[in-house]
């Protein structure tokens, strides 16, 4: 019977090592994909700057979203970037 106990023990210990291997993977993937979440909002912020930067050429343009952002912008620093 202790032979079949060592078993269950060995076999017990393999399952706890393959649960913690899994958990691991679960944890990489959920990271990896929190960073692609944040490379991706990064890159649409980017855009749509670039967007707007060209857009303002256009001094009619430039004057709605400056009004725009002159309602947004609250912190003084940001506010400075844009002279408002």
């Amino acid at each position: 019977m202790s032979n079949l106990d060592e078993k269950i023990k060995t076999h017990e210990e393999r399952l706890k090592q393959l649960k913690a291997q899994k958990q691991d993977v679960i944890t990489r993937e959920k990271k990896k994909n929190a960073e692609q979440q944040r490379k991706d909002d990064t890159r649409r912020k980017i855009l749509l700057g670039s967007y707007l930067l060209q857009k303002m050429e256009n001094d009619l343009n430039k004057e709605k979203i400056l009004a725009g952002l002159n309602q947004y912008l609250t912190e003084d620093r940001d506010r400075k970037l844009f002279n408002l």
